[in-house]
This record gives structure tokens, C-alpha cells and sequence, in this order.
């Protein structure tokens, strides 16, 4: 499988997950975050703040708000909470399920592996240069990976979510 820019050459055996816009839009309506945390007031980015609700890089000017964000839906002793950027208006969210965002490539991330019951069963480190598409299917290769958490390396912040794709046979 390759991809040139944003062509695709084959379908994909994955689905990009950012934030959903309906769990962001609760957040900030309630003004608290999963960590108990007052959600406003919002920055002004520096510039190259990855951007969950979306999977952009903020540019410089930019409103956003840094959230405790929870990415699991049910208890697990992996269900971390940590630090994530959105906008702090809506946005638009990030619409191309079938790719892996540009912005988020040539950096270097943790892919983490989990099952069903949200436990981890794998995982692996990606240098910059690889390619991020062969580490997403390798991983897969494995039945039991129910979905993907990528993590930024030197924060360990999560980034996004990756699925199989709904016509992927195990």
C-alpha cells in the first residue's frame, strides 16, 4: 500500500480518529475537562502546538485551549487522562478518516496496541521516517489489536486513534 500526498493507491485497512467534535463541544460547554479542570480562558498558540480536534498544527495566532482529555470509554488501569490541544472555537474536526494526517508525520510517536477490554497488548516506537502506514498495518497483523492510540514520545500526550476499518476481516 502506498500513498503519494494524499492519493490513495488502495483502500485502507484503518480509520483515523480524532476527538469527536460532540465530546470536545460537551467539554467546552461544561467548562470542565476529564480532569476536573477549569477549561478557559483560551491562548494564543506559539505556533506547532499539535491540535487534537482536527490533527493540525496550530498556527501562530490561533485560539486554542490545553485540555485533560480521557481517550477510553470504559475503566481500565491504561485509561490515562493527560494534556491536549484543541481550538477553542469549533472547527470542523478532521475529515479524512482514510489517511493518516500529514501534519503528524516525520515525528516521532508511540504506537500503543489495545484490545476489547482496553487492556495493552502491544506496541511500538516509529522513528520519524518511517513509514507510518506499514507500522499501523503490522500492528494490525496482530487479531487481537481491537484499536491504536498513537502517543507523543517526549510528552506522552495522546495524539489520535486509529481503528480497522469496518470491512477489514480479522
Amino acid at each position: 500500500m502506498s500513498t503519494t500526498g494524499n492519493s490513495i493507491t488502495e483502500p485502507r485497512t484503518f480509520r483515523v480518529q480524532a476527538l469527536s467534535c460532540d465530546r470536545l463541544e460537551a467539554i467546552k460547554y461544561s467548562g470542565t475537562d476529564d480532569g476536573g479542570n477549569c477549561v478557559f480562558p483560551a491562548r494564543t498558540a506559539q505556533g506547532g502546538e499539535p491540535l487534537r480536534c482536527c490533527l493540525k498544527i496550530a498556527r501562530p495566532g490561533e485560539q486554542i485551549l490545553l485540555v485533560a482529555y480521557r481517550p477510553f470509554n470504559k475503566p481500565s488501569p491504561y485509561a490515562e487522562t493527560g494534556p491536549v490541544f484543541v481550538h477553542a472555537e469549533s472547527c470542523a474536526g478532521y475529515r479524512r478518516y482514510d489517511l493518516y494526517p500529514d501534519e503528524f508525520r516525520g515525528r516521532p510517536q508511540v504506537f500503543r496496541c489495545y484490545d476489547t477490554d482496553g487492556n495493552i497488548v502491544g506496541g511500538r516506537f516509529a522513528e520519524p521516517t518511517d513509514d507510518v502506514e506499514a507500522v499501523i498495518e503490522e500492528l494490525f497483523a496482530d487479531p487481537t489489536v481491537e484499536y491504536i492510540h498513537t502517543r507523543n514520545v517526549v510528552y506522552g500526550c495522546y495524539m489520535l486513534e486509529l481503528r480497522r476499518s469496518p470491512s477489514v476481516d480479522r
